[in-house]
């Protein structure tokens, strides 16, 4: 088994959500068991964050993740492109954000 990427979740404020971002994110734990463990963004062994947004304007302040690797969801297919992008990587050194 390879190893697993600890991948820091946070979630926009919900302002304007234009779909279930939690069954999204359930969605992302269940295709990516064997490849990410999706924790808190605030945990202090992460390699990447998720922000998982409500809409397109994804006003999420990204200035605190700066120096890791980001991904933004905005979509259901968004966090689909995610999770293949994961699974593509899972076997490779470094993270890059894709989205």
């Amino acid at each position: 088994m390879s190893r697993k990427y600890r991948i820091g979740l946070k979630y926009c404020g919900g302002c304007s959500p234009r779909y279930d971002r939690v069954q999204a994110v359930e969605f992302l734990r269940e295709r990516l068991k064997d490849t990410v463990d999706l924790v808190s963004y605030e945990d202090s062994v992460i390699e990447g964050i998720l922000v998982v947004a409500g809409c397109p304007t994804a006003c999420v302040d990204l200035t605190p993740f700066q120096g890791r690797p980001v991904w933004v969801v905005t979509s259901p297919q968004d966090a689909e492109r995610f999770a293949q992008t994961m699974r593509s990587v899972k076997n490779k050194e470094g993270l890059e954000p894709a989205l």
